[in-house]
């Protein structure tokens, strides 16, 4: 069976991202939490997927603007209502945070952080990151990104770390000193033989977002690794059953 990952969290009811959905994962049995990460004004490790807080918080302006305080008097649970109150729904992460989290859940379980790009940033966001995992070591750590340049960079700080490369289509040639290939459900689906050509090739496989019991059934019956989804209970359910 393959390994199931918190897609930003168990985020079906609760807000992407937040420290409720990834508190939730451990307790619908997740292997992995994937998330997004991103540098605040003031050099600040962050987890949020969109450039900028209008989805998430209601608000304006992006993350790369704004500072860790400006970000934590915004409300990342606005769309969720029954979260009205909960600090840990309403309050964007720093990575550390999450760090914090897992270790005091005492699971073992992997990370896998993708660096989102473009950002004004560049490679300041993967140095950072290096930084961060300098003083949490043991973590079970891979780092992904569509950025080949991400990547890259990612590769000449540490020759250790795990590293995926995540794309849509059509397929283009693997960056150097990747492990594991990444793609999104349809694209699998349209390439049955991808999963097969990727594995002889010695890439794992990871598919993303799979939130349904038969393209769960479909994408374990053509050996991917891992799966990526917002309701880790429910597939785990599926699979087993």
């Amino acid at each position: 069976m393959p390994l199931i990952a918190a897609h930003r969290g168990a985020n079906e009811f609760l807000p992407e991202h937040s420290l409720a959905a990834f508190r939730q994962a451990i307790v619908e049995g997740a292997d992995a939490f994937e998330f997004d990460l991103r540098l605040t004004a003031d050099a600040h490790l962050v987890l949020h997927h969109d450039r900028t807080v209008k989805r998430t918080a209601g608000a304006k302006g992006a993350v790369a603007d704004l500072t860790l305080a400006q970000l934590r008097e915004l409300n990342f649970a606005h769309n969720h209502p029954d979260c009205a109150g909960n600090p840990e729904a309403e309050r964007i992460p720093t990575l550390e945070e999450l760090f914090a989290l897992v270790v005091d859940s005492g699971k073992d379980l992997k990370l896998l952080i993708e660096a989102k790009h473009p950002s004004k940033f560049g490679p300041r966001l993967e140095l950072r990151l290096w930084e961060t995992l300098r003083r949490w070591p043991g973590l079970d750590v891979t780092v992904m990104s569509f950025s080949r340049a991400a990547l890259k960079t990612w590769r000449r700080l540490d020759v250790d770390t795990p590293l995926v490369w995540i794309f849509e289509y059509p397929f283009r040639r693997p960056p150097e000193g990747v492990q594991v290939l990444s793609s999104r459900v349809d694209y699998i689906e349209s390439s049955p033989e991808f999963v097969e050509r990727s594995h002889e090739a010695g890439y794992e496989v990871y598919t993303w977002t799979v939130n349904d019991a038969d393209t769960a059934h479909r994408m374990a019956g053509l050996g991917v690794d891992l799966i990526f989804t917002d309701r880790p209970a429910a597939v785990r359910q599926t699979l087993s059953g």
